[in-house]
C-alpha cells in the first residue's frame, strides 16, 4: 500500500458556472509524491511508436499527448502483473480536501483509495490509454476486486492499457456507493483531479486517451465525469464554448475524458450542466432493470447528443446498428445503435452508442457483454485522431 500526498502549487483564479450559480475558485495543476521515490525523470525516446489497441500512440505519434510520467519507472513496489489476473493492481491513496464545485464539504475530506495495474510488459516510454473503472455499490476497497476485469483477453478485454480501479468513498456521503447524489457538491469532481494527477505523473499514459467505465453506481460516475470533464482541455475556450455557457473548469482544466462507458447507470438529476464539450459515450441498459430504470440512462444519452451537437434523441435521432455488436453474443441484431445525426468530425472522434437489451442484463454487471463491447469501442476511438 502506498500513501500519497498531493503537493499544492501556484494557485490559479478560475470561475465555473454551475447552473445559475457562479463560484469563485482556485486550483492548481496536480503534482504528486509518494513515500517511495519515483526514480527521477528520463527523456522519452523520440524514435519508434508503440501500439495501443492496434494504434500507434508512442512518442512520435501526433495524436498522443504524453503524460508527465513518461520516461519514469513506476513507483517502488509495483506488483508484477500476471496476465489475465487481478494480480498487478497496486493500492494508492490521495487526500481529498472536501473541495467541490460549490461549497466545501469538510466531512468528505480524507484519503481516497484506488488501484493501478499496468501491462506485464509495461514500457515507460510508451503512452498507454488509461481507463478508470468504477465498481457497483458494495464494500469499501472494491476498486481492485469489484471492477470490470477489462484486462482479461479471454473475456474480450485487452492487457495493453493502464487500468485504475476506483473504490467508493469511505464516508457517509452515499454509503457504499459513489457520491453521485450531491450534484455540484459531490466529492467526485476533486477525486478525478487528484487521482489522475497522480496516475499521469507516475505512469506513461496518453492524455488524449482517458476513459472512464463502470457498472451501476460506477456507471453513474462515468456519466458524471463524462459530462463535466468532457471537451478539449482549456484554455483557451473558443466562442462557441463561451456562447454555450462553458467556462474553465475548476477541477482538471487541462485534461479531458475522451469517452465514458457504463452498464445500468443513470444521469444524476442534479448533474452540473452544460457539459464542458463533446465526449464519446457507450451505454448498455436492460429494459427490465427495475433498480435503475432505463429512462435514467436514456437521459444521459440525450444530454450527450445535445452536448455533441447532434440532432434528435434516443427515440428519434438518426441511428444505425453498431457493427461490432454482431460479434458479441447477446448484443447481436439491432440492440446497439450508433447515433449518426452528429457533425462529421465530432462523430468520428466522439461516437455515441446505446445498447438496449431485453432480460439479458437486468441489473447485473453484464460483464460478458461489457468487457468485449467496451474494449472494441475504445479500440475504435484509439484509431481516430
Amino acid at each position: 500500500m502506498h500513501s500519497v500526498r498531493l503537493a499544492s502549487g501556484a494557485l490559479l483564479g478560475l470561475t465555473l458556472a454551475c447552473g445559475a450559480k457562479t463560484t469563485e475558485m482556485a486550483t492548481a495543476p496536480a503534482t504528486a509524491s509518494s513515500g517511495s521515490g519515483d526514480g527521477g525523470t528520463a527523456a522519452v525516446a523520440a524514435a519508434g511508436a508503440s501500439s495501443v489497441g492496434g494504434v500507434a500512440v508512442g512518442a512520435v505519434a501526433s495524436d498522443a499527448r504524453l503524460s508527465s510520467g513518461c520516461g519514469k519507472p513506476p513507483p517502488d513496489g509495483q506488483v508484477k502483473t500476471v496476465p489475465g489476473s487481478r494480480t498487478g493492481y497496486n493500492e494508492f491513496h490521495v487526500t481529498e480536501t472536501g473541495a467541490t464545485l460549490g461549497a466545501d464539504v469538510p466531512a468528505d475530506a480524507g484519503p481516497r483509495q484506488f488501484f493501478v495495474r499496468v501491462p506485464v510488459d509495461y514500457d515507460a516510454n510508451r503512452a498507454y490509454r488509461v481507463v478508470y473503472i468504477g465498481q457497483g455499490c458494495g464494500a469499501y476497497g472494491g476498486g481492485k476486486t469489484l471492477t470490470y476485469p477489462l484486462f482479461s483477453e479471454a473475456e474480450g478485454g485487452s492487457e495493453q492499457a493502464v487500468y485504475v480501479g476506483i473504490s467508493v468513498p469511505d464516508n457517509d456521503a452515499n454509503p457504499g456507493c459513489y457520491d453521485n447524489n450531491s450534484g455540484a457538491e459531490s466529492q467526485e469532481w476533486e477525486a478525478f483531479e487528484l487521482i489522475h494527477g497522480f496516475v499521469e505523473s507516475h505512469y506513461c499514459v496518453d492524455n488524449n486517451r482517458i476513459y472512464v467505465a463502470g457498472y451501476s453506481t460506477g456507471s453513474w460516475l462515468a456519466n458524471m465525469w463524462g459530462c463535466y470533464f468532457a471537451g478539449t482541455p482549456s484554455p483557451p475556450l473558443d466562442q462557441p464554448d463561451l456562447d454555450a455557457g462553458r467556462q474553465e473548469r475548476k477541477f482538471a482544466p487541462h485534461w479531458a475524458i475522451r469517452g465514458h462507458l457504463g452498464v445500468t447507470g443513470a444521469l444524476p438529476p442534479n448533474q452540473p450542466v452544460p457539459c464542458n464539450g463533446p465526449a464519446a459515450g457507450f451505454w448498455i441498459h436492460d429494459k427490465l432493470d427495475l433498480q435503475s430504470l432505463i429512462a435514467t440512462n436514456i437521459a444521459a444519452l440525450n444530454l450527450s447528443l445535445q452536448s455533441n451537437g447532434c440532432v434528435g434523441d434516443y427515440e428519434n435521432g438518426p441511428k444505425q446498428p453498431w457493427a461490432p455488436a454482431e460479434q458479441i453474443p447477446g448484443l447481436q441484431g439491432e440492440s446497439c445503435q450508433e447515433y449518426t445525426g452528429c457533425p462529421a468530425e465530432v462523430a468520428k472522434k466522439y461516437p455515441l452508442v446505446f445498447c438496449t437489451t431485453n432480460a439479458t442484463v437486468t441489473h447485473s454487471d453484464g460483464a460478458g457483454l461489457a468487457i468485449p463491447a467496451f474494449t472494441q469501442f475504445m479500440n475504435l476511438l484509439d484509431a481516430s485522431p
